[in-house]
């Protein structure tokens, strides 16, 4: 999609967006919660959740196309309307709205204000989270899409099969994990469908810059809460969402930060200390969001999900029934978002959690195929296992070296906590889940002994489905070296040192804890590598090179000190010629050895598309037979190195990717 035609898709998606929030925004004022910042992460929330119905909608039922998403989407976001303005009158209703989402609007600025006038550092730490997040919206429509490995191996690729097939089908793919592309949450991937189908590839990562305020205004509810301290609740905002992991995950197609927004807003919302039923629909709404979009969610979101249900249950008073109806709701929400990965991946292929984890267990039965078995604690099979943890004490070793002065290859991602959440976070979160079981166990001594001044405060309740969901992340986490995986880690633990310095121990240390995050952030932000956002002359260089060339021009093109990942993947003579040749409906095919970087495979409006043609006997007469006009070979692949004769009926278009995994042919006029 080019010229006018991608300028008519962004208005599209813009009026779409614009409805979609309004319905959001609405729902959020029907359900009275008490400040903006709560509104705010209301409305994030349920515009997502809005946005994901029609899609999922469609692409159950393999009619997900630009056209039928629009024309569903649209009456279905005026319907919500409609029922969420009820019998308000209209007009009254839309100044409710206007006046809500200007409030919203100026929060940021606010932040600041508040900050200048304690005179903290924080001020700096909030004006630089503010323009990180404008500039890097800015950098992302300017790179081309790749910055990180995954991101061109299955995610994108999820996108492009899901607008190629018009909906979720299941896929015929090689064995492996490309498997990833059939058997994974989809739910982050179809939040970028959502603005690619409109448009194309350019605004691919801008989707990930949605999670941002999600992050921030979880993490500063969860950190009010805890502290009643306004200034350090924004410090921990801003310390989150500039650790280098989730900062360059934002940029870029990964959804880890867009799954950790869904976890920090649901115990945001469990959280609350008058927890009411309007809350439990809240909390499902995001919960059935985070384990439709990432396997790890599953975890967290079980343990919210109880905790939501025995604080629901003890408020109960005197509607049971209701009660119970909005427990079922809540359990429908999630359960059926779950079902549409686990259950579809258990009737397919015999395995819910297909294509990872595979287990046998005869006495129960059960007999899942898949690549490897979880592998807790048996290192010695490097990585032939899910769970791929170092032993804690060799995980903490290597995290408390100087940063870059290790190198541990398949374990460098834990530099990505950055030295605020090292130095600062970790141990005092390890000092305060001591502290509150122990104020607990206080608690429950003086139930049993009847004595009441051992009564705990009520937010240090609250608090506690934050710290056993915190404790079981930490457990169950196959990687904590990874830090991308760990986000909503991050933020609970946040929330637990907020909690410690309204200890009366610990008062007065909220100010010097608040600056150093602030000072930290902005170090580690710095030290990112790869980066997902460019020097002003970078932008401004990638700025004068006209699309489709500037999708395919490579950093080194930019600046010698850019790294790879901020250019283009593709050679921009593939690139180009993918463009011009590889038009609507048109079939490129590709074999066994596909070369890690499948999303090449489309062109950047994922109009044409992508065939699997299985190697061995007689390759190329079936892909002669085939209604493919491009075929890919990987370097080396037997396959199809005659693809290069003469006689083949192909011809070289050329490399199809920077680091040379393979080339692309096109058939030969005749």
């Amino acid at each position: 999609m080019t010229g006018h035609y991608f300028w008519i898709g962004l208005f599209l998606s813009a009026v779409l967006n614009i409805l979609a929030t309004a319905a959001a925004l609405a729902i959020s004022l029907r359900a009275k919660l008490v400040g903006r910042s709560e509104r705010a992460l209301s409305t994030l929330m349920v515009w997502n959740f809005l946005v994901m119905c029609p899609v999922y909608a469609l692409g159950l039922t393999n009619h997900l196309d630009a056209a039928s998403l629009a024309c569903l989407s649209a009456p279905f976001f005026l319907l919500v309307l409609a029922v969420a303005c009820g019998r308000t009158p209209v007009r009254r209703f839309a100044a409710e709205l206007g006046h809500s989402a200007r409030q919203i609007a100026v929060l940021p600025f606010e932040a600041i204000a508040v900050c200048a006038r304690a005179r903290s550092l924080v001020t700096v730490s909030v004006v630089f989270t503010f323009a990180v997040l404008v500039w890097g919206v800015g950098c992302a429509y300017l790179m081309p899409s790749w910055k990180q490995w995954d991101a061109l191996w299955y995610h994108e690729p999820i996108v492009g099969y899901a607008i190629q097939n018009h909906g979720f089908a299941f896929v015929d793919l090689p064995g492996g994990g490309i498997q990833k592309i059939n058997g994974y949450p989809r739910l982050g991937e179809m939040t970028q469908l959502w603005f690619v189908i409109f448009t194309d590839r350019r605004v691919i990562d801008l989707a990930g810059y949605v999670a941002a305020p999600g992050l921030a205004f979880g993490m500063f509810l969860l950190a009010r809460r805890a502290s009643h301290d306004i200034v350090l609740s924004i410090a921990f905002a801003c310390a989150l969402v500039l650790t280098p992991a989730c900062i360059r995950v934002i940029g870029s197609t990964y959804v880890d930060a867009q799954n950790a927004a869904f976890l920090v807003a649901a115990a945001a919302f469990v959280t609350r200390r008058e927890f009411r039923m309007r809350d439990a629909l809240l909390t499902s709404v995001c919960l059935s969001l985070a384990i439709g979009s990432k396997a790890m969610a599953m975890v967290p979101v079980g343990v919210l999900a109880v905790a939501a249900t025995i604080r629901l249950l003890a408020g109960a008073g005197g509607r049971p029934w209701a009660t119970i109806g909005t427990i079922a709701s809540g359990f429908l929400l999630i359960t059926g978002t779950a079902a549409t990965t686990y259950l579809r991946n258990w009737l397919h292929f015999g395995n819910p959690f297909w294509p990872d984890l595979k287990y046998d267990n005869p006495k129960w039965g059960i007999h899942w195929p898949g690549l490897v078995e979880w592998g807790a604690n048996q290192f010695e099979r490097g990585e032939s296992r899910i769970d791929v943890n170092l032993p804690r004490w060799d995980f903490l070793e290597a995290l408390y070296r100087i940063p870059y002065s290790l190198s541990l290859p398949r374990f460098d991602q834990m530099w990505e906590y950055g030295i605020g959440v090292t130095w600062v976070v970790v141990p005092l979160a390890g000092l305060s889940l001591v502290a509150l079981a122990a104020a607990v166990a206080r608690d429950i001594a003086g139930h049993v002994a009847r004595q009441p001044d051992w009564k705990v405060a009520s937010e240090t309740k609250t608090l506690v489905p934050v710290a056993l969901t915190l404790v079981c992340i930490l457990e169950f986490s196959p990687a904590l070296w990874s830090a991308r995986y760990q986000i909503a880690a991050m933020a609970l633990a946040l929330a637990m040192v907020a909690w410690l310095t309204r200890r009366r121990i610990f008062r007065g240390v909220g100010e010097g804890i608040a600056g150093a995050l602030a000072a930290m952030s902005i170090v580690s932000f710095f030290w990112m590598t790869p980066r997902t956002w460019l020097w002003w002359s970078e932008a401004m260089a990638f700025a004068r090179i006209p699309y489709p060339e500037r999708e395919f021009t490579p950093a080194s093109a930019i600046s010698p000190k850019l790294e790879a990942w901020n250019g283009s993947p593709v050679t921009m003579e593939a690139g180009l010629a993918r463009e011009k040749e590889l038009t609507r409906g048109t079939v490129l095919a590709f074999s066994d050895d596909f070369g890690t970087y499948m999303a090449l495979f489309w062109n950047n409006a994922f109009s044409n598309q992508a065939l699997y043609i299985p190697a061995g006997p007689n390759y190329l007469q079936r892909l002669a037979k085939s209604s493919a006009t491009w075929a890919y070979c990987a370097t080396g692949d037997p396959n199809c190195r005659s693809l290069s004769s003469p006689e083949s009926g192909w011809e070289l278009v050329g490399r199809l990717d920077l680091e040379g995994h393979g080339s692309v042919y096109r058939r030969a006029h005749k």
